[in-house]
């Protein structure tokens, strides 16, 4: 029988409404934002602000324009797709329920693609519209010629210095002066299988997919995210105590489920605050969390490791309440670190996991519990978790498996990509692709079972001594991969690239501080390189491909060697 783990919640299974997403949050008793409500802000400009009245409004007219103009959704929903590619800003909330309400389906691009990235993506993704914010237009118009997308097919939008959707040549305004409404879905079977948008996994492993998301996943999302939190917020109320407004900074990019899902959705079913910074920069994400009194921050393990070893941050992160992390395993001494810089002593780092394909966290810490051992947290209500070996059987407890998802969170598949989507599950069951354990009925992600090095047998997780080495005092990061040697392609030599200065620690320091602390076939016998920065996606993972690529290089093992 198969060993399925469920929510220890005292409801596992909860009940979710039947609605559209738009209708939930814009009209429905759930939503917690009031018309006045200040939904979105521009840091840098704070007097640009949206309310959900202005929200709907907008919503109502850019559905209009895309209707009528661009005969998105005019053959039924589901079915058009509008690529956007944006830098964060206020309006992209706007455009992207705007889409929903013209019928379409939103495709989220990354700001770091390159020409032929974008190209590929309108392509598989069969966009007939681009949305893009003014920096990008060079980089859309040269996709967009490749792709056969006449050149009228591309807005731009902007949020300063007023709200604005335009075609490139200024003759079409997209924001209507007329209004329509989104049509509201009750019946289950449509909102299953309904199409709203697209995610394209990051393609650390091999080349992106299209997550393809419904108005079911992201409500039920909504609903299971939040629950353990409302109660929480309810017995706090009842005691008298007061609560701080919630209040997050957008700071990773909304072409991922964390940004989307994170900036987008949950602050608005919320009632919160989002304050808009264009992109990631370590300055200012500094002074807008202090300036800005943010309550509630998510963001990679990556930039907590930051927060731990720079002297730059002092009081910065005191008014956070609300920490949490996901998108890469965090151990317990990256995890006590950080907790140090956050709060006034009494804010824990919450760590969730999740994926494109799972409409992001099926794990969370409830509000009001803690966890500082590294592990990913409980499982939500309505998830359910299997833990399987490479034949499927499923593992005892303490045992290593790759984590198997069922339930409403999960995608349908992936866009027009029917041999992915048969790939990707086993029985109804979504295989993840990570490799987790259970250690004292606790949850831990080992790593991506595609980056799992063998050493003569042995197992090695790269996460594991990553993380060992971010606790050195002179590593700011570190990645590490597995190197094959000629003479035996099956064993891999994990070797570490590491931003330090060699100047202050040498490779045979690094070596040593890992021998003293892993077992003999962990050791970093790929050698240790020091590097001024590692290669990362958008979000913030390391591209360990890139890092391998380079290794062959460094090696002499591929056969573009540099020597």
């Amino acid at each position: 029988m198969p060993r399925i783990y469920t929510s220890t919640n005292p409801r596992p299974f909860i009940d979710v409404p039947k609605l559209d997403l738009l209708s939930l949050l814009f009209d429905s008793e759930h939503g917690v934002a009031q018309d006045d409500t200040v939904l979105h802000l521009e840091a840098a400009n704070p007097s640009n602000k949206i309310t959900k009245k202005d929200l709907r409004d907008l919503v109502q007219r850019i559905a209009h324009g895309l209707h009528y103009h661009y005969h998105i959704g005019t053959n039924g929903p589901n079915k058009d797709v509008v690529t956007v590619i944006s830098h964060g800003q206020p309006m992209v909330p706007a455009a992207f329920y705007g889409i929903i309400a013209a019928g379409g389906v939103y495709s989220a691009a990354s700001p770091s693609s390159t020409v032929a990235e974008l190209a590929r993506q309108i392509t598989i993704g069969t966009s007939r519209l681009i949305i893009c914010s003014s920096e990008y237009q060079d980089l859309v118009t040269q996709a967009a010629r490749q792709c056969g997308v006449p050149l009228e097919r591309i807005l731009v939008l902007a949020s300063s210095p007023s709200w604005s959707l335009t075609s490139l040549d200024g003759k079409v305004n997209a924001i209507s002066s007329q209004k329509l409404s989104w049509q509201r879905i009750t019946d289950p079977t449509a909102l299953t299988k309904s199409l709203i948008v697209i995610l394209w996994s990051s393609g650390t492993t091999g080349l992106p997919k299209g997550v393809m998301l419904s108005h079911e996943n992201l409500v039920q999302e909504c609903f299971v995210i939040s629950a353990s939190g409302r109660e929480w917020a309810a017995k706090q109320i009842e005691a008298g105590k007061e609560l701080k407004p919630y209040r997050t900074l957008a700071h990773l990019p909304i072409s991922h489920i964390a940004g989307l899902f994170g900036y987008i959705v949950l602050p608005f079913y919320s009632g919160g605050l989002v304050v808009w910074m264009p992109k990631y920069e370590w300055s200012k994400l500094l002074k807008y969390v202090k300036e800005f009194e943010i309550t509630t921050f998510y963001t990679v393990p990556s930039i907590y490791l930051r927060i731990s070893k720079s002297p730059d941050v002092r009081d910065h992160f005191k008014s956070v309440e609300a920490a949490s992390t996901g998108a890469a395993p965090m151990d317990r001494d990256l995890q006590t670190a950080a907790n140090s810089k956050l709060g006034s002593g009494e804010t824990y780092i919450g760590q969730t996991w999740g994926l494109s394909e799972t409409t992001g966290a099926v794990t969370m810490m409830p509000k009001g519990q803690t966890d500082v051992t590294g592990s990913i947290s409980p499982i939500l209500p309505n998830v359910e978790i299997r833990m399987v070996d490479d034949d499927y059987i499923d593992v005892e407890p303490g045992q290593e498996g790759e984590m198997l998802v069922r339930g409403p969170l999960v995608t349908q598949g992936y866009f027009n990509n029917p041999q992915a989507t048969k790939e990707a599950f086993h029985d109804g069951w979504f295989c993840t692709g990570d490799i987790g354990v259970i250690r004292d009925g606790k949850f831990y992600i080992v790593d991506r079972k595609k980056e799992l090095l063998k050493y003569k047998g042995l197992q090695i997780a790269p996460a594991e001594i990553e993380n060992l080495l971010f606790t050195h005092p002179k590593v700011q990061e570190a990645a590490v991969v597995g190197v094959n040697m000629p003479n035996d392609p099956s064993t891999d030599l994990p070797r570490a690239y590491v931003v330090a200065d060699p100047s202050q620690v040498s490779e045979d320091e690094i070596q040593e501080f890992v021998k003293q602390r892993l077992a003999p076939h962990k050791q970093l016998r790929g050698g240790v390189v020091f590097v001024d920065e590692l290669p990362k996606n958008a979000i913030g993972k390391y591209l360990r491909r890139e890092l391998r690529d380079r290794a062959k290089r460094e090696l002499g093992l591929s056969k573009a060697a540099k020597l």
